[in-house]
């Protein structure tokens, strides 16, 4: 089984993704994990009225948001998947993402930080 992560902090450059991936499938059986990251929002004004754990679930819900929106096309697909929320610094968790010997491939948008070359199979979805 292939294993495909797709790491993403909006849900447009996700969609993109998927959908590359959807079009150029694999021969063989495939599996997606929907990495979204979600940076908390900078609350150094605001800190008097939202605390950083509310802060912190709305970043969540916002990426859970998303992960519904790409739901549906892997379903569709009948792609296996499972997703899952970090809450975080957005090139600190990629860079970390990249470096995951459990997949065999990953997606990541153009807009993405920067990586080292010492990673698996890395495709840019522009």
């Amino acid at each position: 089984m292939i294993k495909v992560l797709v790491p993403f902090t909006d849900p447009d450059s996700a969609e993109r993704a998927v959908r590359q991936l959807l079009d150029e499938l694999p021969a063989g059986p495939l599996e997606v994990e929907l990495l979204a990251i979600a940076e908390p929002p900078d609350l150094t004004t605001a800190r008097r009225f939202v605390s950083v754990r509310t802060g912190e679930e709305v970043a969540r819900a916002a990426a859970s948001c998303w992960i519904a929106r790409l739901g549906p096309l892997l379903r569709a697909a009948n792609v296996p998947f499972h997703a899952r929320v970090v809450v975080g610094d957005a090139p600190a968790e990629i860079e970390a993402a990249l470096h995951r010997t459990d997949v065999d491939r990953v997606l990541v948008s153009a807009t993405a930080p920067r990586w080292s070359a010492a990673t698996p199979a890395v495709t840019i979805v522009s």
